[in-house]
């Protein structure tokens, strides 16, 4: 009798421990948190809110592009050298008619900084990603075509 009750824990023991690491499996295959999970592209209709000029395609991935008033933020990722993201962001902004105003680079993080005309543009942080070898990239900078007047 007690074998018996030992044979249908141990059943039902391992019947919850499969249940168990299954539902983590299958939970955990669509987790947008997970760092080291592909990204994915933003859709046209984001892209489309890019400055013209704008392009990532020498730094990495668009992963979704928002604007706020007169703020176009781009969120991003790549899988570069930091110090080469950091030129290739410079060119990619001042192609879309900004000037390049300054960068910190300390290696685990940096920011380039723009400008347009005599206002203060824009940043680009790029930081460690959750997953080795991956930077995410934040970009925000004022819509050129929103920016108000001197006299304002």
């Amino acid at each position: 009798m007690v074998e018996r009750r030992f044979r249908r824990l141990a059943v039902v023991g391992i019947a919850v421990a499969a249940l168990v690491l299954l539902s983590a499996k299958v939970l955990n295959a669509d987790d947008p948190r997970d760092p080291c999970q592909a990204p994915s592209a933003a859709p046209p209709a984001e892209t489309a809110l890019m400055p013209a000029g704008l392009s990532f395609d020498e730094i990495g991935m668009v992963t979704r592009v928002r604007k706020d008033g007169r703020y176009i933020m781009v969120h991003g990722g790549t899988t570069k050298p930091i110090d080469e993201v950091t030129v290739l962001i410079q060119d990619a902004v001042a192609a879309a008619g900004y000037r390049p105003a300054g960068m910190d680079n300390e290696g685990f993080e940096a920011e380039v900084f723009f400008t347009a005309g005599s206002y203060a543009a824009g940043q680009a942080l790029v930081r460690r990603a959750g997953c080795k070898g991956r930077w995410d990239i934040d970009l925000v900078l004022i819509d050129r075509h929103v920016v108000p007047s001197r006299g304002e």
